[in-house]
């Protein structure tokens, strides 16, 4: 028998069951990978937007949690201009529940209770997983219309491989007496990339939005007396950390090969299965004019910084044309694509929307 109202808002009680349903269902594609989100699923929720709205569906013949989906909102720069947007992610379903029935019961429920007045969302699909890509912008009944918004990069930066050459910047550590010069620098410059995230400098160690982000792992690069750059490091491994579950395809056979060739280049490996990995997430991302050769100089100062510490890689998103992406040239990286959609149940917000690249925060995903 189906229930009535099959879904509600997740509640604290249901942080072990949410924690054990991401660990069961890996992300798809030529790496497989889960994430591991205990101790407190909601911990990295509160990361992912500054107001989390999480949602589960019951089984029908227990009281299990078969699925879960995010659709919380944080504050970003659209048009310029700070506005609300809510954030789709952590769309999970058991295996054993997979049916066009639950999946159109959650779009139902997208429409009716959440995404109502021609609202619109963002949210990011993996290139490689097809099946979702099919589904979602089948343009089946009920669905949402689902709007592509640019190709996301999400890159792994090694530590290990020094940025060569030299600059005339100075580089340094943020502290107290510079979050007056960082806000007022970041409030100039972010405006310029649609959907950049707002930030408040004096939240940080104050903000579940900020958990474990600090400020001296903020680097500041100058020229002269004038702050021209900043970039965040952010360790996010006590609620957030990525299990390799295995290989699919050519991955599988290759790894050694692929490997080996990597470690005399300094580069970053394929991980045996059942690893996990530990990430140094780089957020806040700004440069004047957006300059590629300023993010150069943050790189090589975080690498320098952190090399040594027991980080897989450091992970960094960008635009697919951003002009940043420059800055990556002189690094070992490896690099996952993904989509970025406006989703929406009414009309396309595209053409609303100056054009400009997008930014979307890798440690936010």
């Amino acid at each position: 028998m189906i229930t009535k109202n099959p879904i509600r808002r997740a509640e604290k009680e249901d942080s072990l069951d949410l924690c054990k349903i991401l660990a069961e269902t890996p992300m798809e594609g030529s790496v497989c990978l889960t994430q591991d989100r205990r101790p407190d699923y909601f911990h990295g929720a509160a990361v992912q937007c500054e107001q989390p709205e999480i949602y589960v569906s019951k089984q029908n013949t227990t009281s299990k949690i078969a699925g879960v989906f995010s659709a919380g909102s944080r504050r970003v720069f659209v048009n310029g201009q700070i506005q609300k947007l809510r954030y789709l992610s952590d769309l999970r379903i058991t295996p054993g529940q997979r049916s066009g029935l639950m999946l159109a019961r959650g779009f139902r429920f997208l429409r009716n209770e959440i995404l109502e007045n021609g609202e619109f969302a963002q949210t990011l699909v993996i290139s490689e997983n097809a099946k979702a890509l099919d589904i979602l912008t089948s343009h089946r009944r009920g669905l949402p219309k689902y709007f592509p918004n640019g190709e996301y990069d999400f890159y792994l930066i090694s530590l290990r491989q020094f940025h060569f050459g030299s600059s005339q910047l100075q580089v340094r550590k943020a502290s107290t007496r510079d979050i007056p010069a960082m806000q007022a620098f970041f409030d100039r410059e972010a405006p310029h990339k649609q959907f950049f995230p707002v930030y408040d400098f004096t939240e940080l160690s104050q903000n579940n939005y900020y958990r474990d982000a600090k400020l001296e792992d903020f680097f500041l690069a100058f020229d002269g007396e004038e702050l021209i750059g900043l970039l965040g490091a952010w360790d996010q491994g006590n609620y957030k950390k990525t299990h390799v579950r295995g290989y699919g395809g050519h991955l599988r056979w290759l790894r050694p090969w692929l490997n080996a060739v990597s470690r005399l280049q300094g580069g970053i490996g394929l991980p045996a299965p059942g690893t996990v990995q530990r990430t140094l997430y780089l957020h806040c991302a700004v440069c004047r004019d957006n300059d590629p050769s300023i993010l150069t100089a943050l790189l090589r100062a975080v690498q320098c910084g952190f090399a040594g510490q027991d980080y897989h890689h450091a992970a960094l998103g960008l635009d697919r044309h951003d002009p940043l992406r420059e800055a990556l040239a002189g690094c070992r990286t490896m690099n996952f694509a993904g989509r970025h959609f406006l989703v929406s149940f009414g009309a396309d917000p595209r053409p609303n929307l100056n054009d400009k690249v997008f930014y979307f925060e890798a440690a936010r995903i």
